[in-house]
């Protein structure tokens, strides 16, 4: 969450001058953000299905760091997903962060 907090922050921000904002986060973390979301008709949350967690892990808080890669693999396996939400979005630009 204390690295998502910033980049809504500034998505606020940017909503607010009209820009249209799309966060690709896990469901759990969404429900914690989205009483921050000040603007939740230009800010959107997307929730790409992920296969090959352990049960309720979604983020690095979920899983012992010995399981971090294992976290990094498989986001990974959702490039094609986001690949074509991206270009229905015709985004303009792209911030990605992994701790």
């Amino acid at each position: 969450m204390g690295n998502l907090t910033p980049y809504l922050h500034l998505s606020n921000n940017l909503a607010r001058r009209g820009h249209t904002i799309s966060f690709f986060i896990p469901k759990r973390t969404q429900t914690k953000l989205q009483p921050l979301n000040l603007h939740p008709y230009l800010i959107t949350f997307f929730a790409p299905h992920v296969h090959g967690l352990p049960h309720h892990a979604e983020t690095t808080t979920d899983v012992p760091f010995s399981l971090f890669t294992l976290i990094a693999t498989v986001i990974d396996q959702t490039k094609k997903d986001i690949e074509l939400i991206l270009k229905k979005l015709k985004s303009q630009l792209v911030f990605f962060d992994f701790q």
